[in-house]
């Protein structure tokens, strides 16, 4: 299978993962719904970003290894990486203890890992290009 199409899948994924809090801020700021489909489709969208977080996880280090065939080098993707795998261990952290400053760095860690995301898309390479490093 091509790195290429997987890392697209890891965006989707990505997508997905971040949807239940963009349609909650979106409806908290525009639409301010209480209807039962509203709560009904959340429900869902709030499931989903569990299992897309995890798979995502796990995909996106099947398509590192692809990438870079198989060797471990210091690179954007490897930086994403690390920031999902954090935030998700918050999340789970978050979810199994209930504190809210868990969810508040789950949240900045995310916004982080986004930022990642973007440089990654643009310059996967970004890394060496700035510090010499191969």
């Amino acid at each position: 299978m091509n790195f290429r199409l997987i890392g697209w899948f890891s965006v989707a994924l990505a997508a997905l993962a971040i949807l239940p809090f963009l349609v909650r801020v979106t409806n908290q700021k525009v639409f301010k719904s209480r209807s039962k489909t509203y709560f009904k489709v959340f429900k869902i969208l709030r499931a989903t970003h569990k299992v897309a977080g995890l798979l995502l996880a796990a995909v996106g280090l099947v398509h590192g290894f692809m990438a870079l065939n198989g060797r471990v080098r210091l690179h954007t993707g490897t930086l994403v990486h690390l920031g999902f795998l954090v935030t998700a261990i918050l999340g789970i952290t978050y979810y199994r203890k209930k504190n809210r400053t868990l969810f508040r760095v789950h949240k900045a860690m995310a916004l982080v890992s986004y930022l990642l995301l973007g440089l990654h898309l643009l310059q996967p390479w970004a890394l060496g290009q700035w510090f010499g490093l191969w």
